[in-house]
């Protein structure tokens, strides 16, 4: 009788974190998708070709880097105030309004706002030849993006071997 008490206070809490853990990733997934739709409607906005592929190599870029979704869905949101919301989509470069609000962090030294800004324009940088678009100089950071993207990798390859 002892034995299934054991069973079952241990089989409760695992059933209970992988239906949190299915939860999550749903949301991650379901935030990404968003994040990917905001900046090919913005791409289409300022009548760039290839926005698409764009919106793609932009998420996927930013899955190697192994962000919440769903915090950088909120900080693009908030980027803007919110009678600009509307606005976000259909005139304003996303991406300028992050890089300027990267530099007011570097002049604020808020270190988080600056991981957070660079993290978001490191994917840009890397796809913006697909779209012709500018990329935005976050060379003082390129050490931790590098560092996240090893630490990532590494990662993977040991889940990998793992299996």
């Amino acid at each position: 009788m002892n034995i299934l008490r054991c069973k079952i206070v241990i089989l409760a809490p695992l059933l209970l974190l992988s239906a949190c853990s299915s939860n999550y990733e749903k949301l991650e997934e379901k935030a990404g998708i968003e994040i990917k739709d905001k900046l090919t409607k913005s791409c289409q906005a300022n009548n760039y070709s290839y926005c698409e592929i764009y919106g793609k190599c932009y998420i996927n870029i930013f899955n190697q880097l192994n962000e919440s979704a769903q915090y950088t869905l909120k900080l693009l949101s908030n980027i803007m105030p919110e009678s600009e919301q509307n606005t976000f989509n259909m005139q304003k470069n996303p991406m300028d309004i992050i890089y300027s609000k990267l530099k007011d962090s570097e002049e604020k030294s808020d270190k988080n706002s600056i991981f957070n800004y660079s993290v978001m324009l490191y994917p840009h940088n890397q796809c913006s030849s697909i779209i012709n678009a500018k990329s935005y100089d976050i060379t003082r950071h390129q050490y931790h993006i590098d560092k996240m993207l090893y630490e990532n990798k590494s990662k993977i390859i040991m889940k990998n071997l793992d299996r």
